[in-house]
């Protein structure tokens, strides 16, 4: 003999964890998409790069302080102030330049368009008569 549920409400109401994800990942992809093709594109490379190498300046500038027995604290904070001037700074030179060179580069792609001549058309002329 089997034993049977027979049971009154269900226990779970709403959507639960899943739901959150699911709205979470709609918002975010929009966001991801756009954030893959610009880290794909020639500046975004650069500016990746810059990135990175500015992260490790950085860690090793906090760690020679905490060497130097300097507050943890203090050297962080003097450190994202240097590195607030140097992305400006670096934004600012890798923008200029590609700027120059995209100009140079978009010139040698450009499709140029065919221009056709224009055919004229006569305008038909309507007839009238007098018994129409």
């Amino acid at each position: 003999m089997a034993l049977r549920f027979i049971g009154g409400d269900r226990i779970q109401r709403g959507r639960g964890v899943g739901g959150l994800l699911r709205l979470a990942s709609k918002l975010f992809s929009p966001v991801a998409r756009v954030v893959k093709n610009v880290l794909r594109s020639n500046t975004g490379k650069l500016i990746g790069n810059a990135v990175k190498e500015q992260a490790v300046e950085s860690s090793i500038n906090v760690v020679s302080d905490i060497a130097k027995g300097r507050n943890i604290k203090e050297s962080l904070k003097d450190e994202i102030h240097n590195v607030k001037h140097n992305a400006k700074r670096k934004a600012l030179e890798i923008g200029v330049s590609h700027l120059k060179n995209f100009s140079s580069e978009s010139d040698k792609f450009r499709k140029k368009k065919k221009t056709t001549p224009k055919k004229k058309t006569k305008r038909k002329t309507k007839k009238t008569d007098i018994f129409s």
